[in-house]
């Protein structure tokens, strides 16, 4: 009996050893990507600059978050647009969207702030979302007659509902309008199994898109975002709800979603997240917010930062031009 006990603490300890040892090598993984991504946008940054000919500059909100801020020719100084870049909450940086950036601020003819707020495993939530409302009251403290709106794509368009959640919580003026590219609105286990039991869709891995070499390497995409999608959103929560509509807008109760400003939304109709584009269209749509949603084919996970395909560049110019009928008069830069 003392032996089987001993044997089963043994084994347990091993466990959480081996454990230990897996969550430490996919952080060592996770900052390995993350400095040669950064690395390799830092250096493609210049190239991106000579093609789109913007201007750059970087800026310095606190001791937490910088960002730079892009200029395109026509863009209007009174019109501002707040940008929060994807990575699932645990990539990505101002310089990965720089490219994205200079062609949106074209698209919008309006300056664009794009912001470095803290990444998890090492910056788990709040720290995002409170990067995003520090970044939100900089800008209006840097531009107080300007036009605001909110633009992100994945990770990035989660912060930009999640900070209109915060915004309607606490009672402070919304931006103008907000776009977003594939947003990532729903984290929550648990809401995502009842999803696909209300809607009777299979979970991802025991989908089947195709046959063959294609639908074989589709399936396979499929359970590998997944399992990606919430290992990441693990990361972020680490031990906090999920539940909570900072962490998952799509749960935001209805009477703080009535407080949006008009929302575009884009996604392709075949990417995993296209239900979060229609269902938050849905509520915006219950709580009387204007909302546009534009799903494209395809199933290509943001699109937009593909330059020169036609979804891509029709998808901004519908985002300037959606922005255009709500920003208020101002000069040119």
């Amino acid at each position: 009996s003392n032996l089987t006990q001993a044997s089963q603490v043994l084994d347990g300890l091993l466990g959480s050893i081996m454990t230990a040892m897996e969550t430490e090598t996919r952080r060592v993984l996770l900052h390995g990507v993350r400095s040669i991504t950064e690395f390799g946008s830092r250096i493609h940054a210049p190239i991106v600059g000579l093609w789109d000919r913007a201007r750059c500059s970087t800026v310095t909100i606190n001791e937490h978050i910088d960002g730079i801020k892009v200029v395109t020719s026509g863009s209007c100084e009174g019109h501002i647009i707040l940008h929060f870049h994807g990575g699932a909450h645990c990539l990505g940086s101002v310089w990965t969207t720089r490219e994205l950036v200079g062609r949106l601020s074209h698209a919008a003819s309006a300056i664009v702030v794009s912001v470095n707020y803290r990444l998890a495993p090492d910056d788990p939530f709040p720290a995002a979302i409170e990067d995003a409302l520090a970044a939100w009251r900089w800008v209006r403290e840097q531009h107080p007659a300007a036009s605001i709106a909110l633009a992100g794509e994945s990770a990035g368009g989660n912060l930009c509902f999640a900070l209109m959640v915060r915004l309607a919580q606490l009672g402070e003026q919304q931006p103008v309008a907000c776009a977003t590219m594939s947003p990532w609105l729903l984290l929550d286990p648990k809401t995502i199994c009842e999803r696909k039991a209300n809607t009777g869709s299979e979970p991802f891995e025991a989908q089947h898109v195709g046959f063959g070499i294609a639908g074989r390497l589709g399936n396979l995409s499929l359970g590998v975002w997944e399992r990606g999608a919430a290992r990441c959103a693990m990361r972020y929560c680490q031990n906090h709800p999920a539940c909570d509509p900072l962490v998952s807008p799509l749960l935001a109760e209805e009477h703080l979603v009535a407080k949006f400003p008009p929302c575009v939304i884009h996604a392709a109709e075949e990417e995993p997240l296209a239900v979060d584009a229609t269902s938050m269209a849905a509520l915006c749509t219950r709580c009387a917010v204007p909302v546009e949603l534009q799903l494209y084919p395809g199933g290509l996970h943001v699109f937009q930062a593909v330059p020169f395909t036609s979804s891509s560049k029709d998808s901004l110019e519908r985002i300037g031009v959606f922005l255009q009928r709500y920003w208020r008069p101002a000069m040119l830069v």
